[in-house]
Parts: C-alpha cells; sequence; structure tokens
C-alpha cells in the first residue's frame, strides 16, 4: 500500500499550522516528530523551533515498557525543565498527548499533570469536558494489578469518567483485559501511538 503523500505546508497555511503546534505543546508538554506530521501536517525546522522557543530532544528509545526494538524519535516542548526529564517521561507525555488528540479535546479543555512525583492516584491529565472532569492515565505496560485497580476505583470516586491509552493496540487489548474485572467499558481504553 502507498503512502499518503502530502503536499508541504507553505506560507500563511504553514504559519498557521505552527501556531497550532505551539498551542498543543504548551498544552501537552511534549510531542513527537511522527505527531506533529499526523495531527498538523508539518515539522518546524531548526530555525522555526527556535523561533518558536521549542526544545527539540532527539532520543533512541523502545516504544513502550519492555518492548525489544528501538527507534530513533525527535521530541518538541516549550519547557527547558521537560527536555531535561529524559526519554522515557518524554514518551509518556507523548502518549498522553496522542491521547488528548484521539478524543478531540481542545487545548483548554485539558491539563497535563506536571507532577512526576504524585500520589500514584493521580490522573496524568484532566480532561475538563461538559460533563465534568474525566481522569486520563497513559500506561505503557508497567502497572501492577494492584496499581491498576486502585487507581481505576479512585478514579471512579473523583471523576465523571476516566480514559486510558497505551501505545500499541496489542498493549490496549491487553489493559482492555487487565480494567475488565474492575468495571472499565473497554471502549473507555484507547491505542495511542505517540511516535
Amino acid at each position: 500500500m502507498l503512502s499518503q503523500v502530502r503536499t508541504p505546508l507553505r506560507g500563511s497555511e504553514r504559519r498557521e499550522a505552527l501556531e497550532r503546534i505551539r498551542a498543543a505543546i504548551r498544552c501537552d508538554l511534549a510531542l513527537s516528530e511522527g505527531q506533529l506530521v499526523r495531527h498538523y501536517g508539518v515539522v518546524p525546522s531548526e530555525k522555526e523551533a527556535d523561533g518558536m522557543g521549542l526544545f527539540v530532544v532527539r532520543a533512541v528509545l523502545n516504544p513502550s515498557h519492555h518492548a525489544n526494538r528501538l527507534m530513533e524519535v525527535a521530541f518538541f516542548t516549550p519547557y527547558l525543565w521537560v527536555a531535561r526529564l529524559g526519554p522515557p517521561l518524554l514518551r509518556h507525555l507523548a502518549g498522553v498527548g496522542e491521547m488528548r488528540h484521539l478524543l478531540g479535546v481542545p487545548p483548554g479543555a485539558w491539563r497535563t499533570d506536571t507532577h512526576r512525583i504524585h500520589y500514584r492516584e493521580q490522573p496524568d491529565a484532566y480532561w475538563y469536558s461538559r460533563l465534568g472532569p474525566f481522569a486520563i492515565e497513559y500506561d505503557a505496560g508497567s502497572y501492577s494489578l494492584d496499581l491498576l485497580q486502585r487507581k481505576v476505583q479512585t478514579f471512579a470516586l473523583r471523576f465523571v469518567g476516566q480514559y486510558w491509552g497505551a501505545p500499541t493496540e496489542k498493549k490496549a487489548a491487553s489493559l482492555r483485559e487487565r480494567l475488565a474485572p474492575f468495571g472499565l467499558d473497554g471502549r473507555f481504553v484507547l491505542a495511542a501511538p505517540w511516535w
């Protein structure tokens, strides 16, 4: 199957896409080069990234916890402290950001939790929907069954709903199976690839 060829964005169309990227990355804290192409059709050049105040972090890492393959990736962030978090945490933030894009949530209705050391039952992000707040949680495959249960139960008490994400469909299917005994409907578990 041939991949879809895109016409490069130019002029005002490119500037508008870069502005949308700036707003998205301020909300999501970090997104990968692949996400920028997928959702905005453009990746800032080094000069554009510098002009936008973005830090570019290049890394080689696996797509998920326990994965056996490595991939080269570039992450974009407007915050130096985020750029210094390291590739696994940038991967996690990009996964949470992918969930926002998949759910179609505008940046103004979303808050990514910036506290890397927080209560284990705190979600990774909050979606302030018209129905009320939703907990957003991204699991790259490292959570124990006990922790999953505590999070699902705590989120059920504090939020009108919860969405979970995983980096691949295989990981999402496994997560659906693991969360089902705790009452979470599989529709609320998304495959959210960050690359």
